[in-house]
């Protein structure tokens, strides 16, 4: 597995930046770590994406985003419902190996 030359900065937004997101990313922190992404992992509510997504990498939401962003971004309500997580984690390690190739 290649190892990334800088930390993938990531962004997991849920509705209140709290709860869902903070499930979200645990989830993604073991992706990471499943593939040897170097990853730092920042949290927001949905408002705040179009700001924060200045800053970032990739932007992962909880909920339905329709918003342009400057950076791929990738709904992953399945990492909390458990409904088609396996698909949703196959694309986020396709999506995250991508973007650490890039950085």
């Amino acid at each position: 597995m290649m190892k990334a030359k800088k930390q993938v900065v990531i962004l997991v937004a849920c509705g209140s930046g709290i709860a869902t997101s903070t499930l979200a990313a645990d989830a993604i922190k073991d992706i990471c770590d499943e593939i040897g992404i170097d990853a730092v992992i920042k949290k927001s509510n949905m408002s705040e994406i179009l700001t924060k997504a200045q800053d970032v990498d990739v932007v992962f939401t909880t909920n339905k985003y329709s918003e342009t962003l400057p950076v791929p971004s990738l709904s992953v309500t399945s990492l909390i419902t458990g409904i088609g997580e396996d698909e949703i984690r196959k694309k986020c390690k396709e999506l995250l190996s991508k973007i650490a190739e890039n950085v």
